[in-house]
């Protein structure tokens, strides 16, 4: 048996059946037994658990000789950031969880992987720190990136961006199944790298199926154009490129890095409801209006129902953010909004019959 008490945080990554235990929940009671009688290695299992759930990596599928060269490099780096840097845990493990996808960890749930698009959050957050959220709930989480854009991540998904965008583009990474409602910035692209996938938006929505397990990714447009690129040893092909009108899917596999685009009835890949939700309201009461907006952003808006009771909407909203949306509705009421989380709440003073 290991003797567990002088175990640091690389020897727990490299421990097969700790990484058994992590992905699969193998053994449970026996790591629970570990986690009880080594209260002194609380710390460095934590810390191990929250690298490896970072990049969610069948990491047995990876060599030996690779998983011990990039964990080397990865655990050296933090090392030696630790030693020059006194940041709080929180802002280590980010640059850790954009490390281990630059060394590409990640890229294990597919044959051929390109790190190149972690590598662009990297390089241009600078001195910027990068924040990255996942949804370990079942249900959606909505998550409002600096610029305003709305992303609703369904379960295990994961976006990282930085805190404040470059001055000419915005760039984020992500990997699961997510829908995107960008802000319109016709002068400052919107970039989404997902594997070997890139998307470049300048203002529109959209639906990705990003799922590290499978070997391909696809996209589906709601509205707007999009414009779809792919990304091979670092260099992104002049021949893997499309453009993508509404109710238009486009599959790259990911083995070949071909793209096919097809005419969809309706863009609805990863069954949520904003999918197929336009947001039309007609002399619709107000509670009404926020409920459609619940359901469909995943959130949960607080209201005086009582003062609002003679309020109607009548409006036709778009592929607006949610945030530009409640701006929208909240002018017609004369009331104000304050957003925190997946909370949202609504400020009125009524309306006239």
């Amino acid at each position: 048996m290991n003797n567990y008490k002088n175990f640091e945080v690389r020897d727990w990554i490299d421990d097969p059946g700790f990484r058994k235990w992590v992905y699969k929940g193998e053994q449970n009671s026996f790591w629970l037994s570990i986690l009880e009688n080594t209260p002194s290695q609380a710390e460095n299992i934590e810390q191990a658990r929250d690298i490896l759930r970072m990049v969610r990596g069948e990491l047995d599928d990876v060599s030996e000789e690779e998983l011990a060269s990039r964990k080397s490099k990865l655990l050296d780096y933090i090392s030696q950031e630790a030693q020059t840097r006194s940041w709080w845990r929180g802002r280590w493990f980010q640059a850790a969880a954009v490390l281990l996808l630059t060394l590409g960890f990640a890229g294990y749930y597919w044959k051929h992987t390109s790190t190149t698009p972690y590598n662009a959050v990297l390089s241009l957050s600078g001195n910027v720190a990068i924040t990255e959220v996942v949804n370990t709930d079942e249900k959606v989480k909505l998550v409002t990136l600096p610029d305003g854009s709305s992303v609703i991540l369904k379960k295990e998904a994961r976006i990282s961006y930085p805190d404040v965008f470059s001055a000419d583009k915005r760039e984020v990474v992500m990997l699961g199944e997510a829908f995107f409602e960008v802000q319109k910035n016709p002068d400052k692209p919107f970039y989404i790298h997902s594997g070997e996938m890139v998307t470049k938006v300048t203002g529109t929505s959209f639906s990705i199926k990003a799922n590290a397990a499978e070997k391909q990714v696809q996209l589906v447009v709601k509205t707007g154009v999009v414009e779809i690129s792919v990304k091979n040893s670092g260099k992104e092909s002049k021949t893997n490129h499309l453009t993508l009108n509404p109710n238009q899917l486009v599959t790259l596999n990911r083995e070949s890095n071909a793209l096919e685009k097809r005419n969809v009835a309706e863009p609805v890949l990863i069954n949520l409801p904003i999918e197929s939700q336009y947001f039309t309201f007609k002399k619709t009461p107000v509670k009404d209006v926020f409920r459609t907006l619940e359901l469909a952003y995943g959130v949960h808006i607080n209201f005086d129902k009582q003062i609002t009771s003679e309020c109607n909407i009548t409006a036709r909203l778009g592929d607006e953010p949610i945030r530009e949306k409640l701006e929208m509705i909240c002018d017609v009421l004369n009331a104000r909004f304050e957003m925190k989380n997946n909370a949202i709440s609504v400020y009125s003073d009524g309306c006239e019959k």
